[in-house]
């Protein structure tokens, strides 16, 4: 225990420092501490690690965190969450292979780095499908939300939640994106999604695949003249520093996903299962609150700090809708998936 704890003390520490001696710090622990084994037991303490990439006051970062205390309460002090962000153990694909190979416990990941894994989820990430945040909570608070979480139990992985991620827009560094001509051939950060990089090949963009730790850097050295992400992610990061200017386009309600390993998942008894999947219940609707909230409180204040808000006219906004109508088409290969964007659209 007192190993743990020195552990996460030094983990907090190095979130606090800037990203060159960060990871320099970070290897050089590495050489003197040994690697934790994943569902940890101390003192009869059964610790599951979750790690993310995103900062320790992202919602869905507190949401885990709010589940290690509800686990901790329902098992009667018998079983712990640790989380880890900022990226400490990985970027997203690192921390996606480590979670299937069962070196990780649990793992919040976009929806768009499982595409590859589970093609069918690829159908939450299509431009211009859900139309709101109301819409996509509908979608994924019913049947077809269960239904996706089903079909991600699987290939190393068994999915827990779902977490709302807002809508994602465009930031960029010298000029607001007021038309479409204004992304033409604008290096811009995409996530490793081959949706992802169509969407702005569409648009006459260059999309520059970077995983999300490095966007800050190649934002400030100029290596990328702009990214994409959602409200809370741009600030949370602090891109607004180098890419002041922020176009809410929502292009896509993409949203994000608790995953634990299936060996970890099986180490656990049928009640500790039961356990963890009510915490994960339990932390949805904080986390949505959370989310509403601070996306209020962060858009006021980025105002306030001269970050300039771009919404873009309906008219423009047909024009961005109409020049990725033919991305449907490209990756909507199934009947499987087809059926699902229709019953998507038809959800009122």
């Amino acid at each position: 225990m007192v190993v743990a704890r020195w552990w996460g003390a030094e983990m907090g520490r190095l979130a606090r420092c800037p990203g060159a001696i960060r990871w320099l710090l970070w290897a050089l622990l590495l050489l003197v501490t040994p690697p934790l084994a994943a569902l940890e037991t101390v003192d009869g303490v059964r610790t599951l690690r979750s790690a993310d990439v995103q900062q320790a006051d992202y919602p869905a970062v507190q949401a885990v965190h709010a589940m290690g205390q509800s686990l901790h309460r329902q098992s009667g002090g018998k079983l712990a969450i640790q989380v880890y962000s900022a990226a400490l153990l990985g970027d997203e694909a690192t921390l996606l292979q480590l979670t299937r190979s069962g070196e990780l416990d649990l793992n919040r990941v976009s929806a768009q780095a499982l595409e590859d894994v589970f093609p069918l989820i690829r159908v939450l990430s299509l431009p211009f499908l859900v139309r709101d945040v109301d819409h996509l909570n509908r979608v994924l608070d019913g049947p077809i939300g269960a239904e996706l979480l089903g079909a991600m139990n699987g290939k190393g992985l068994v999915a827990l939640a779902f977490f709302e991620a807002g809508g994602r827009s465009i930031c960029t560094v010298s000029h607001p994106v007021r038309r479409l001509e204004d992304l033409k051939g604008l290096r811009i950060r995409v996530p490793p999604s081959a949706l992802a990089s169509a969407v702005f090949e569409a648009w006459g963009a260059r999309p520059i695949k970077l995983p999300f730790s490095q966007t800050g850097n190649a934002l400030a050295t100029h290596l990328i003249d702009a990214a994409e992400n959602n409200l809370l992610a741009y600030a949370s990061a602090e891109h607004h520093r180098d890419a002041p200017h922020l176009t809410l386009t929502h292009h896509t309600f993409s949203p994000e996903v608790l995953v634990m390993s299936r060996r970890s998942w099986d180490a656990l008894s049928q009640a500790e299962q039961a356990m963890l999947r009510r915490a994960a219940r339990e932390a949805r609707p904080m986390m949505r609150d959370m989310w509403q909230q601070r996306e209020e409180r962060v858009e006021a204040l980025l105002r306030l700090g001269g970050v300039s808000f771009v919404e873009l006219p309906p008219a423009e906004r047909a024009r961005f809708e109409a020049a990725l109508r033919p991305l449907h088409e490209r990756f909507v290969g199934s009947a499987e998936q087809r059926r699902l964007i229709a019953r998507i659209r038809a959800l009122r």
